[in-house]
């Protein structure tokens, strides 16, 4: 006598409804829209970090280093610089400089040589700029952009960004609350991360 070897329809359906269920919380414990906010945070530090080493290269390399390509200090201290695009303005944050500047086309957006969002000459350092372009933001939007405000006369320099994922934000890493800025808010870089911008 032959016996059938095989699965019955509701073995199965437990198999199906047990898989449903492993599948269901480990989509809720992995949280993928947090895994990609962490992603874009990993990079806006990692940005950071070498936007702020091409700032202090061209400071340490350059006689009479210019902050924001014009030379003006007046507008050094006023001025906040970003990427061409959507007017922070009218974004959440609030800022002592309400001055924006942007660069004159979205073409010049990651120009190295002045006219991009980071005002600074890198391609008058004596080994030529660091970077072959300059980093953007990955959301560009919104409160998600990289900021740039100066000191010509003292030399000193801020870049910012905000972080999106709890991991980098105040629960988690805190990067943002331990910067040594004035903006809990914002992850401050540079030689004078409490430049008040």
């Amino acid at each position: 006598m032959l016996k059938n070897k095989g699965f019955t329809l509701v073995e199965l359906l437990i198999v199906i409804a047990i898989l449903g269920v492993l599948s269901a919380s480990v989509v809720l414990v992995l949280n993928p829209a947090e895994l990609l906010n962490q992603a874009r945070d990993s990079t806006r530090a990692s940005d950071m970090a070498i936007l702020n080493s091409a700032v202090s290269l061209y400071l340490t390399d350059k006689v009479g280093p210019d902050m924001n390509a014009s030379g003006a200090d007046a507008d050094c201290l006023t001025n906040q610089y970003v990427r061409f695009g959507d007017d922070p303005t009218a974004n959440s944050f609030t800022v002592a400089r309400a001055t924006y500047i942007k660069p004159a086309t979205a073409a010049d957006n990651q120009k190295t040589g002045g006219t991009g969002w980071l005002p600074v000459v890198l391609t008058d350092i004596s080994a030529g700029s660091p970077l072959s372009v300059l980093p953007m933001d990955p959301i560009n939007t919104g409160d998600l952009v990289y900021r740039y405000g100066c000191n010509n006369t003292t030399k000193t320099y801020e870049i910012n960004s905000k972080f999106e994922s709890t991991k980098y934000g105040a629960t988690g890493l805190n990067l943002a609350g331990r910067d040594g800025g004035d903006n809990a808010t914002f992850y401050e870089i540079g030689n004078d991360p409490g430049l008040d911008f």
